[in-house]
């Protein structure tokens, strides 16, 4: 595993506690790192395997 994917993981498993919390997109993205809510979305889809949302 490559520093950036470990890093991308890490981000990931923040997105996922501030989400379960009940935070909307654009917070979670902007404070887990992302510059914008796409690449979060995009980030977290190519992860997880779904969008952040139900």
């Amino acid at each position: 595993m490559t520093f950036y994917e470990w890093r991308t993981q890490l981000r990931i498993c923040h997105a996922l506690v501030l989400l379960a919390e009940g935070h909307d997109t654009t917070r979670v993205a902007l404070a887990c790192g992302w510059s914008n809510p796409s690449r979060f979305i995009a980030a977290f889809t190519a992860v997880a395997g779904s969008a952040p949302w139900p």
